[in-house]
């Protein structure tokens, strides 16, 4: 049976990616930094309940996956000028 994931994919996801420069690691901090104030606000606002912690998890979330954007991708936006 043909594997949908290789090996390579796998080294990928799962292998460390160090920053490559100041800016890429100033770029997980600018990251980890929003979404902790955006879990605060939710923290703050939301009541006690099991939907609360589904949503402070959805952050956890998007700051994993944004990170992991970061470091696998090794660069940051540039819109194209023209």
């Amino acid at each position: 049976m043909p594997k949908f994931t290789s090996e390579a994919q796998l080294d990928e996801w799962f292998g460390y990616h160090p920053p490559s420069d100041q800016s890429i690691a100033n770029a997980h901090e600018m990251v980890r930094d929003k979404c902790r104030e955006l879990a605060q606000f939710l923290s703050d606002l939301l009541p006690e309940c099991p939907d609360k912690t589904v949503a402070l998890r959805a952050v956890r979330q998007v700051m994993y996956e944004a990170n992991a954007t970061l470091a696998c991708q090794q660069r940051l936006y540039e819109p194209e000028s023209g």
